[in-house]
């Protein structure tokens, strides 16, 4: 039925057949990716093996982030059942996260190479040379995804573990169940943006990131409901979170970067990075105040 409760569908049973679903394709995916065979070989083997194991590992984490915002939607209604099933799901998530780094800080040195600003750039030979190093990084985080790679199979059984807390949830019927769970996300992320524009730090804006993906994933999950009120609300949830996922993006980036300047070239190369990576950070968070003041 997908990624939404139904009207005429009693809570309980509406709540237990999303996390069931989210958590069983995300399964299926890891044991789809445990019980592939390695590529036989050649530079469009190993391409494919690539992308298919950068695609599984932000699949699962996407079905990840889901289902914990349908938790945090009926939070209030779980009691002391909702922290270990948002710790376990989680910890399955952060199994895959160094896969997830190291193709994300690639992805936004691309981005950040194709912006105006980049291709403008004098020294942007430097910057390539850092992209290759980074890239060099990624390919060697990708060779460690092969058949039985423990994290797989540690991400695996957590899941698979969350799924069978989700079917024992006890909710109560009706709005009320999942009222007070929408309102709290609400007011985090409004309590997060009112810090955030006080003084825009890398953290705060994380935080404020976090609270608007939540959101945006229960007013997918209420669409049904009231579907000419809410879609407007979703469609600008989205592009809040893009920004601010872009925006986080760059702070992991530059985290990154200097962190171990010598890995990427020496401290001129990664202080020509990060003097992109802010500016490029300036314009996101123009953009993300703006549509945060018509949300909040």
């Amino acid at each position: 039925m997908g990624f939404v409760l139904v009207p005429d569908e009693p809570v309980r049973r509406g709540v237990r057949r999303v996390a069931r679903e989210r958590l069983g394709e995300a399964i299926e995916l890891l044991d789809r990716a445990i019980g592939d065979d390695p590529a036989p070989g050649g530079e469009t083997d190993t391409a494919l093996a690539a992308h298919a194991a950068e695609k599984t590992v932000h699949e699962v984490r996407k079905r990840c982030k889901s289902v914990r915002g349908l938790a945090r939607l009926v939070r209030p209604a779980l009691g002391d059942d909702f922290r270990p099933f948002d710790r376990t799901v989680l910890a399955a998530a952060n199994e895959l996260s160094s896969l997830r780094d190291a193709h994300a800080v690639l992805s936004t040195l691309d981005k950040l190479l194709d912006t105006p600003a980049g291709r403008a750039d004098p020294s942007a030979t430097d910057l390539w040379l850092l992209r290759e190093r980074q890239a060099a990084r990624s390919a060697a985080a990708t060779d460690t995804i092969e058949r039985g790679d423990q994290r797989l199979r540690r991400s695996r059984d957590l899941l698979d573990e969350a799924l069978a807390m989700s079917q024992r949830w006890k909710i109560p019927r009706g709005f009320d169940a999942l009222g007070d769970g929408l309102g709290d996300t609400y007011g985090l992320g409004l309590h997060w943006w009112r810090r955030a524009s006080r003084r825009p730090t890398d953290d705060r804006l994380h935080e404020w990131r976090k609270s608007v993906k939540t959101l945006w994933y229960q007013m997918r999950l209420l669409h049904r409901a009231a579907p000419s009120v809410i879609e407007p609300i979703v469609g600008n949830l989205d592009d809040l979170a893009q920004a601010l996922g872009d925006d986080h993006d760059l702070a992991v980036l530059i985290e990154h970067l200097k962190a171990d300047p010598e890995q990427f070239g020496g401290k001129r190369r990664v202080k020509q990075a990060v003097r992109l990576a802010r500016a490029q950070q300036d314009d996101l968070r123009r953009r993300a105040f703006r549509l945060g003041a018509t949300m909040y």
